[in-house]
């Protein structure tokens, strides 16, 4: 009677460990910070070309689509460094929604088979309403809240429009880097900031 009353006692034991090692192991861990978000209307403009981004990567969309790209700044302003990250996409291409991750690479939210879940980045933006003239997202981080070398996935919806204006093709795309190792064709992309000089003056009287 005593044996199988401490192999009850010890099965409730390890059965309780089990549950807290695979809570732990499912738990996502984000960074606490918060993005500002900016939106530009740049429908007016023919070419959206930047000379202030450090970096920049192509923007694919339906893994076989250039639909525009991935902008990466570091932008000081009143002697504070900002990481700035933009959508840019092409003039037929339409930014819907985004999703952004920035930070440590072992904190992108994954599945159990290592696919992202880009539901759950750090912010989510919407468009919805006039999307014609949504071709451009740009997401501001402190850039103290990032280290030397971080890691960036960012996805998005985007539409291709016709002459008149009509929806005519909607992908998911996805910053151009490194496959994830799950079975999606999702990526991401390691940025330091050493490829940025925050001490170059812009027309506007801005420090990047």
């Amino acid at each position: 009677m005593i044996k199988k009353t401490f192999f009850a006692i010890m099965a409730i034991v390890m059965l309780n460990s089990c549950q807290t090692e695979d809570s732990q192991f499912s738990e996502i861990k984000t960074n606490s910070y918060e993005f500002t978000v900016n939106t530009k209307d740049l429908s007016e403009l023919l070419s959206r070309n930047s000379e202030t981004a450090c970096f920049s990567t192509a923007l694919i969309a339906g893994q076989n689509y250039t639909a525009g790209r991935i902008d990466v700044e570091i932008v000081n302003e009143d002697g504070i460094d900002f990481v700035y990250i933009s959508y840019i996409s092409n003039e037929n291409w339409i930014i819907k929604l985004t999703h952004l991750y920035a930070g440590d690479k072992d904190g992108i939210p994954e599945t159990k088979k290592g696919n992202p879940k880009p539901g759950v980045f750090e912010k989510r933006m919407d468009y919805e309403a006039n999307i014609i003239s949504d071709f451009e997202v740009e997401y501001k981080i402190p850039a103290e809240a990032l280290s030397d070398c971080f890691y960036i996935a960012a996805h998005c919806e985007v539409v291709k429009i016709d002459e008149k204006g009509n929806e005519i093709q909607r992908e998911t795309g996805w910053g151009q880097g490194e496959g994830f190792e799950g079975d999606s064709w999702a990526m991401y992309f390691e940025f330091c900031k050493t490829s940025c000089k925050s001490d170059i003056e812009d027309p506007t009287g801005s420090q990047r």
